[in-house]
């Protein structure tokens, strides 16, 4: 998404009142037994590496004391802590290995895991990872069409949610305060409202059942449009401040 100068996991918490809210209490409601089993995928890449064996996999120097400089920020003098988890004193990047691999390569948590899957020689079932995707088949044409345009609708939906968690995720750095009297960012204060539910979001339209795909549809179309208009209104804003 543009910038006006630029898994599975847990269902986050948010707000009941609005769309996000109503969608996640949807989600709540589901039977956790009947979801796909992304926490199994998740659990397993965890308890297979750890988030410093990653990091020096993917080139980070990290001293004897797990003290490392920083890949997420300009960083001069180790403040990123890395053992199990990683925590920056000076960016406040933190998460386990999954979240470390995902901010690294600017992918989704499902691309990350499948990714440390690969690259450590973790064997997990490609079914796993699999979308699931709207039955379209033995049901008229009729059906066949409803199925057709929910996945253009889908598709585009995810394009203009990657674009919004990117750009949070460069808000998130770049207008983080660097002070406790610093007034906060309101780039800086959405980032951190939303990112979470939004890489969450992504999974469920990439990898989740028919049902929370149509829950996600019913509740989040306006939104998603308006996200997207949103980033529109951005880039002619950026145009027009471009010399000729």
């Amino acid at each position: 998404m543009g910038n006006p100068e630029k898994a599975k996991r847990t269902a986050p918490k948010s707000a009941g009142g609005t769309a996000e809210g109503r969608f996640l209490s949807i989600i709540d409601s589901h039977s956790i037994a009947n979801r796909r089993s992304g926490d199994n995928i998740f659990q397993t890449i965890k308890s297979k590496v750890t988030t410093r064996e990653a990091a020096e996999f993917y080139g980070l120097k990290v001293g004897r004391n797990g003290m490392a400089c920083c890949p997420f920020h300009p960083d001069r003098n180790p403040s990123l802590k890395v053992d199990e988890r990683f925590h920056c004193f000076g960016c406040g990047a933190d998460g386990d290995v999954i979240d470390y691999a995902a901010k690294l390569f600017h992918l989704t948590n499902i691309e990350a895991a499948r990714k440390l899957a690969g690259d450590f020689e973790i064997h997990i079932s490609e079914k796993a990872f699999r979308p699931i995707r709207s039955p379209a088949a033995k049901q008229g044409q009729t059906d066949c069409r409803v199925n057709e345009k929910f996945e253009r609708w889908r598709s585009w939906a995810i394009s203009v949610m990657k674009m919004y968690v990117n750009s949070m995720q460069g808000w998130k750095e770049r207008f983080a305060p660097k002070s406790e009297a610093e007034e906060w960012n309101p780039l800086f204060m959405e980032s951190l409202s939303n990112l979470d539910a939004y890489n969450y979001f992504l999974d469920v339209l990439c990898y989740g059942s028919e049902a929370e795909q149509r829950a996600f549809f019913l509740e989040m179309k306006e939104v998603i449009r308006n996200l997207d208009r949103r980033e529109q209104k951005w880039n002619r804003e950026s145009a027009a401040r471009r010399p000729a």
